[in-house]
């Protein structure tokens, strides 16, 4: 796109992602980012819109772009911006651009009030595999609210650090069912061999998240004293575990 016409339509499709019908404004946020890059300087001016939506779908369109030019704004917004969803989804698209200025910004998100800030700042840290993010993300993964620990555990396992280890293994027995499967999933990406029996125990337990993804992990782990566990679980109505139980018995050579 170029010239004055094109300016024009990438204005139009802004405001239209205030409009009141969701498709409209679904729609526009889909032409904005198949126009890409010629509706970056828009799309960072956005981000000062009058509207929440606008300034949330404009932040969402950026990270989808990746151009580091939005990076300040983009922390700007993260930083300052009064309502917790744009700020949510500011802290998802540097994560998605993954510029290292974003990074002292984002393990400052973590301490945010609003749950939704610090679960996306933490994943965006994970995304874009922070070593110095894994003390703050253990410290989260005592969090009040389950999705930013889970979110904690998540981003652990993404960055791989064996530091890490501890913290996790003790967290397998968090009340909530997606954070121990959060967690077996971390366990299983950092290869915790000392986390095999915990393991087996999440595996034998009535978890659904929990249980699929401590399949998978005990396959990454490769110790056959999962054997007896994986072969039940391989057995369960539960398509998706029966899956997973099963690629996990394959490679521990069964």
């Amino acid at each position: 796109m170029s010239g004055t016409s094109d300016a024009a339509r990438i204005a139009q499709l802004i405001e239209a992602l205030d409009d009141v019908n969701s498709d409209k404004r679904e729609s526009a946020a889909v032409e904005i980012l198949e126009i890409g890059e010629p509706a970056l300087e828009a799309l960072i001016g956005a981000l000062r819109h009058a509207s929440w939506r606008v300034r949330y779908y404009a932040a969402w369109a950026l990270g989808q772009i990746g151009n580091p030019a939005a990076v300040e704004p983009l922390i700007d917004t993260l930083l300052h911006d009064e309502n917790p969803t744009v700020q949510d989804w500011a802290a998802s698209a540097l994560g998605e651009i993954g510029d290292s200025r974003a990074v002292e910004p984002l393990l400052g998100a973590l301490q945010n009030p609003t749950p939704g800030v610090r679960r996306n700042s933490a994943l965006a840290l994970g995304y874009m595999r922070e070593k110095r993010a894994v003390k703050p993300l253990i410290a989260l993964l005592k969090d009040e609210d389950a999705l930013v620990r889970s979110s904690a555990a998540f981003a652990l396992g993404r960055i791989g650090d064996a530091a890490a280890a501890g913290a996790l293994l003790s967290a397998l027995a968090d009340e909530d069912d997606w954070m121990r499967g959060s967690v077996a999933s971390a366990l299983g990406q950092l290869g915790t061999a000392e986390a095999a029996d915990a393991l087996i125990h999440v595996l034998e337990d009535d978890g659904h998240w929990s249980r699929y993804n401590a399949a998978w992990a005990l396959g990454q782990l490769g110790d056959r004293r999962a054997l007896k566990a994986l072969i039940k679980a391989s057995e369960a109505s539960d398509v998706f575990l029966k899956r997973r139980a099963t690629e996990a018995l394959a490679k521990l050579g069964y």
